[in-house]
């Protein structure tokens, strides 16, 4: 930390992975002493990384979603958050980053859409995790929309 004052900061924010525990310690994900991949990591890939602790979001799946498979940090902050998960944005506007229009109202805040739309029902609680809960893929027969 003495070195990384940002990676610091953001074990402070209200949701980060357990390093101020002593659950884990830095060298779980990094080389101290260098890599052959990009950020030191001890693993090929930022998602194998990841894989090591979250062995449940590996997969494969029969309907997995791309973000997923590309990479943790498309939606995840690593280092830590301060929005729940450790997600780089809060919700609806995580999704909206790159899902827009379809099927839904265009904002979930946008308020005469709620009036007019007989879409309005599908945002209630303003998340889209509230339907969509199998986010990182699924096996569901109808899982192509990651539901329930």
């Amino acid at each position: 930390y003495e070195c990384h004052t940002q990676r610091r900061s953001d074990s402070y924010k209200a949701y980060s992975h357990p390093l101020r525990e002593g659950k884990m310690t830095c060298t779980g994900c990094h080389s101290p002493h260098g890599a052959t991949t990009e950020k030191l990591l001890v693993r090929q890939t930022t998602n194998d990384t990841c894989y090591q602790c979250h062995a449940e979001k590996r997969g494969p799946f029969l309907w997995e979603h791309a973000p997923v498979v590309d990479s943790c940090t498309t939606c995840h902050d690593s280092h830590g958050s301060n929005n729940d998960r450790m997600l780089v944005s809060r919700m609806p506007f995580l999704c909206q980053r790159c899902h827009v229009t379809s099927r839904h109202p265009p904002t979930v805040y946008e308020g005469s859409t709620l009036m007019t739309s007989q879409n309005a029902n599908k945002i209630y609680g303003k998340s889209c995790a509230n339907c969509h809960q199998q986010v990182h893929g699924s096996n569901h027969p109808n899982g192509k929309f990651f539901l329930r």
